[in-house]
């Protein structure tokens, strides 16, 4: 078995955009060479990767499982070569960051421990709290900068946002669910399910505002503001859920599989990134971390 990382960044592209030519145009490459290196890769790992639809095409079972690794094997890679390149930092001084109660149960585990080691001298202070509550904490300079779900921000002439990524949010589903038969899903297949809503970061107005733009309106079955009881509950088959990339994982905490599929007529993005204060300039340490955590969550993101 043997494949390189460039097919697998190939790989990760065709997943992401379920399109040969946009997964072409996007590793500047021709069609005709995305398609080589597919079949090569599927041909030595002796797996079906890709269902080949009309309009595309669309991870199979064992495409999914692979796509975890292929991710992993690129952002391992990526922090190999980082570790060369990026020093461990020598400034001093304490910087306080607002985070979303998201972004601190998916982004701040992953991250945490990698930033203590880069700034050894730095006092680093993450306060969670609710999107609100962080942008007045940032008007009245207690915090250096917030990391947000900047897709849920208002406009706000006070506020700067910068995206660092940009995940998509897809319906989750049972192993086996009968709406995995269908070769296209639309948003009106899901709308006489159970519908497992999570409570948190503003995703309630988010979700019920996007559906009522299409016509619709969830059936809402169950409330949470856990994830791993949305988790749970989808893998069970009690209900469907639609949440971002960024905190998919496949499996529940039963060992239970969970499967994603995109929707045709429903493309929202889950955006994360930072919130600065404009015209009001930051400390040197505050742009030093908020520089090296834009290339750690970005490199999450292109995990996810």
């Amino acid at each position: 078995m043997r494949f390189t990382l460039r097919q697998l960044e190939f790989f990760i592209a065709l997943a992401q955009t379920q399109q040969i030519s946009k997964a072409a145009s996007q590793c500047n490459i021709s069609q005709s060479s995305m398609t080589v290196a597919m079949r090569n890769l599927e041909s030595s790992l002796n797996n079906q990767l890709f269902i080949r639809l009309p309009k595309g095409i669309q991870l199979t079972a064992a495409g999914e499982r692979f796509l975890h690794y292929a991710r992993k094997i690129i952002n391992e890679s990526q922090i190999a070569i980082d570790d060369l390149l990026y020093q461990p930092q020598l400034e001093k001084g304490t910087v306080n960051i607002g985070i979303a109660k998201t972004l601190s149960a998916y982004l701040l585990p992953a991250i945490i421990l990698e930033v203590e080691q880069h700034f050894p001298l730095m006092t680093i202070n993450f306060i969670e709290a609710n999107p609100q509550v962080l942008t007045e904490s940032l008007k009245r300079h207690e915090t250096d900068f917030s990391l947000l779900l900047t897709s849920n921000i208002p406009p706000d002439a006070a506020l700067n946002t910068e995206i660092f990524i940009r995940s998509p949010r897809r319906l989750w589903v049972a192993q086996g669910h009968p709406l995995l038969n269908q070769s296209v899903i639309h948003l009106a297949d899901i709308e006489n399910l159970p519908f497992l809503l999570l409570d948190t970061d503003e995703y309630p107005d988010v979700i019920t505002e996007h559906w009522r733009a299409q016509g619709g309106s969830p059936n809402i079955g169950f409330t949470t503001t856990s994830f791993e009881t949305v988790r749970s509950l989808v893998a069970k088959g009690k209900g469907v859920t639609i949440l971002s990339d960024l905190v998919y994982r496949p499996w529940s905490l039963e060992g239970l599989r969970v499967m994603r599929r995109s929707i045709a007529d429903s493309t929202t993005y889950m955006d994360v990134g930072a919130v600065t204060l404009n015209n009001s300039a930051m400390t040197e340490a505050a742009t030093t971390v908020l520089n090296y955590l834009r290339r750690a969550i970005t490199r999450l993101g292109d995990e996810s």
